[in-house]
Formats: C-alpha cells, sequence, structure tokens
C-alpha cells in the first residue's frame, strides 16, 4: 500500500476506498472485480496497482482513516477507565455502523480485527490497563484481550439488532473485566 505524501495518490486512494464502499453497499466483496472498482472511481486501472496490492487493502486503508479518528477522539474525551473507553468505542463505530456491517456481511471482521489491535495500543486508549501490567509482552496480550473483545461485541451487537444501549454495553465491558466504571 502507497505511504507517501504525494496529493495524487492519496486522493487516488481516497477515491479507490469510496468507490470500494459503494460498491459493497450493492454486492458482495468477492463479486466486486478491480475493474469494476476503478470503473467506479473513474481512475486507470493501472492506478490501483500504484497505490494499492489487494482490494483488502483498500478496507485497511478505509479503517486506518476511521482509526485515526477515533484515536484523535480519544485525545479529546475523558477516558479514565476502560468503560469511559468501551463507551466511545461503541459510539464511534455506531456512528459507522454501515461500514462495520459492510465488513461482517462479506467476512472481513478480520480486518477490522487486525486494524484495531495495530491502532488501540495507543496510550491514550489504553492507559487504563497498564496497572498490574507487568511488562511490555503483558501489555501487547492485555491488548489484544481488550480489543478482540470489543471487537466481538461490537459485531455481535449490531448484527443482533443493538438489543442493548451503548451504556450497557459499556458497563458490560467493566463487569466482564472486573474493571471499576467509575
Amino acid at each position: 500500500m502507497y505511504k507517501g505524501t504525494n496529493p495524487s495518490a492519496i486522493r487516488s486512494q481516497k477515491m479507490i476506498s469510496n468507490s470500494l464502499i459503494a460498491l459493497m453497499q450493492k454486492r458482495p466483496f468477492e463479486q466486486i472485480s478491480i475493474t469494476k472498482i476503478m470503473e467506479t472511481s473513474e481512475l486507470a486501472r493501472q492506478t490501483f496497482y500504484q497505490v494499492f496490492d489487494s482490494k483488502d487493502e483498500v478496507l485497511e486503508y478505509y479503517l486506518d482513516g476511521l482509526l485515526i479518528e477515533y484515536l484523535n477522539r480519544c485525545k479529546i474525551e475523558t477516558v479514565n477507565n476502560l468503560c469511559d473507553a468501551a463507551k466511545l468505542f461503541f459510539q464511534f463505530f455506531h456512528e459507522n455502523e454501515s461500514f462495520v456491517e459492510l465488513l461482517a456481511q462479506n467476512e472481513k471482521n478480520c480486518i477490522l480485527q487486525k486494524k484495531c489491535d495495530e491502532y488501540l495500543q495507543d496510550e491514550h486508549f489504553l492507559k487504563f490497563t497498564e496497572s498490574g501490567i507487568k511488562n511490555p509482552l503483558e501489555k501487547t496480550f492485555a491488548s489484544s484481550f481488550i480489543t478482540s473483545g470489543l471487537v466481538g461485541m461490537l459485531i455481535n451487537w449490531i448484527q443482533n439488532g443493538k438489543k442493548m444501549s451503548i451504556d450497557e454495553l459499556a458497563k458490560l465491558v467493566c463487569r466482564i473485566t472486573g474493571t471499576d466504571d467509575d
């Protein structure tokens, strides 16, 4: 995936990712060809291979943008404990639930999990998990545990009709983990 600063390449990445998301609303991911993505984005097919290696990378790129936005929100919101972090996580992805639904419908939850594991190592998000953590390896495991649980609950919540409120979900995270929500 292209990671440079060329404005034209960045613009192409955004156009391609937006085209793929729009197409996924009409048909399954596996039935969408790179040719169709490029027709929809009105870019040359060769442009795809200049900025991405695969369709999965396009989804990863889109998630990169979402998770950067999410972490920026974590920096300005009050996140004092796991309950606060869970509530913010569920609120943010509720706002982006159509994308989460597309991932789930197309069996691409693994991309959401992978990206959450990557981005949610951030100190602003996981600072509350550090009590009792003895070394960097434990921190990695704790982070994986928390992010896997949050992603799993999010997908289950959306797929099952959001029968609990965001507050109830966040409090459930705290009860499951035995953390304080005060």
